[in-house]
């Protein structure tokens, strides 16, 4: 089996490819641990998006027009966001790491795939979200 994880502070995208096929669902850090954990011998690979891993991570596409204190507000509220993730993402590569598993660290690119180019790539038909999806492409293809 192998792994895909994009890491979120509530709940991970994660994405499996063993036997059954691929399994996409989303996870709280703590499930997300036990699955690790219970399903180990069975997984060859861990890939997780490491956003962490751009240089500039902080950059928000935000209207000119709008007043300086909203943009700031919204400017805070994102890189609040983005840095819980990248902790999220960071913590879930050390627990992987400590109980065994090999975790490759993929660097995130900007393309986000909405439902149907995502089924038209994988042939995936059920409904998905943007992080499942994300998930899955981590390790679509391997």
């Amino acid at each position: 089996m192998i792994v895909g994880i994009d890491p979120d502070l509530d709940k991970s995208g994660v994405a499996l490819l063993g036997d059954n096929g691929l399994q996409l669902i989303n996870l709280t850090f703590f499930d997300l641990c036990g699955v690790l954990e219970i399903e180990r011998k069975k997984i060859k690979k861990v890939y997780v998006e490491a956003g962490w891993l751009n240089k500039k991570s902080n950059f928000h596409n935000i209207d000119k027009n709008m007043p300086i204190y909203k943009r700031l507000a919204i400017c805070e509220k994102v890189a609040k966001n983005v840095g819980e993730n990248h902790a999220t993402g960071k913590l879930i590569v050390e627990m992987a790491k400590g109980i065994g598993l090999e975790v490759v660290l993929v660097k995130p690119t900007s393309k986000k795939l909405d439902q149907n180019q995502f089924k038209k790539i994988t042939g995936y038909g059920k409904r998905t979200n943007q992080e499942q999806r994300d998930a899955a492409m981590l390790i679509f293809g391997r």
